[in-house]
């Protein structure tokens, strides 16, 4: 029997978004790692065979039923600009048993975060409603955003800020990154006043927002651990 291979997510938040719908909906526990192009091929076949990453959802069911966890393998092939090409992979599971629970060193996603470029998966309280999964910056990353900010802004490096605000409104669209990414405009508004004083004179930040129903751009492994990443 030949076993399908997993799709790759070439947008590193619509990677981000697939983890955060399957962990909100159960995959709670997870696994995860960097891997050489040419070896990925392997890898796949190896959780197919021994987990049924991509058993069809009738399947799944019937295992849940009868306690068996399901598994979902995530994949993205990193950043355009790296050298070292790795592509990045997360096994998330649901509850239950089985050889994944057997043989996979697994963790609670609410105790030992996934993290991704400087972005971590968490539950945040919503009020009047249940707490969500959502994407936000880690402490050290939105430590380093106001140093650069306030940096820029102190030295009068135009260039600078605006290179600066440029990326942080390139920040992913999920609810917490977004949210921290407003603050931190803010932040870069007061200091300008503050060391320039003076009005802001760079236009107000925006990030965009995910369509509900947007969706992801995938492409197939190759058998021969090869694979083309369409443009991004």
């Amino acid at each position: 029997m030949t076993l399908p291979f997993p799709s790759l997510y070439p947008h590193k938040t619509d990677a981000m978004r697939k983890l955060q719908n399957l962990v909100a909906r159960g995959h709670a526990r997870w696994t995860g790692g960097q891997i050489e192009p040419r070896k990925l091929p392997a890898l796949c076949l190896k959780f197919a065979d021994r987990y049924g990453i991509e058993r069809p959802a009738q399947q799944r069911w019937r295992a849940k039923a009868q306690g068996e966890a399901s598994a979902h393998l995530v994949l993205w092939p990193g950043e355009l600009y790296q050298e070292q090409k790795r592509v990045h992979w997360w096994l998330v599971v649901s509850p239950g048993g089985g050889l994944v629970v057997e043989l996979e060193q697994l963790q609670d996603a609410g105790r030992q975060r996934i993290a991704l470029t400087g972005y971590e998966l968490v539950q945040m309280p919503r009020q009047g409603r249940p707490a969500a999964w959502t994407w936000r910056m880690t402490a050290a990353n939105y430590a380093a955003w106001q140093e650069r900010l306030r940096t820029v802004i102190r030295h009068y490096d135009e260039p600078g800020i605006r290179q600066s605000l440029h990326s942080l409104r390139r920040t992913p669209p999920f609810a917490e990154s977004r949210r921290q990414a407003f603050e931190l405009g803010r932040l870069a508004q007061a200091e300008w006043q503050r060391s320039q004083r003076g009005p802001c004179p760079y236009d107000g930040l925006y990030v965009g927002w995910f369509g509900r129903f947007q969706a992801a751009k995938t492409f197939p492994v190759s058998a021969k651990g090869r694979h083309k990443t369409p443009d991004r």
